[in-house]
């Protein structure tokens, strides 16, 4: 490497952010968008990620349907 006044180029990015190389870079983690549907109208509500790696099985949650007006269980649909 260069020696560049006190800094070795290529030492810091552009961000000023140390390098690092490939094998010390995080790896990022990948969520999974599934669509959350109300069990009493069958509207799909909302849309969520979730983790497969730590919950396998489908979610299920109670969320505000605004369909109906009340809390009801949602599960997760394909």
């Amino acid at each position: 490497m260069h020696k560049i006044g006190n800094k070795t180029a290529g030492e810091e990015t552009a961000v000023g952010c140390p390098a690092k190389s490939y094998q010390e870079r995080e790896v990022e983690v990948v969520r999974t968008r599934i669509t959350l549907a109300c069990t009493e109208c069958k509207q799909r509500n909302y849309n969520t990620t979730k983790e497969k790696k730590n919950h396998p099985d489908r979610m299920e949650t109670s969320k505000y349907c605004r369909f109906c007006g009340k809390h009801t269980l949602h599960k997760e649909t394909k």
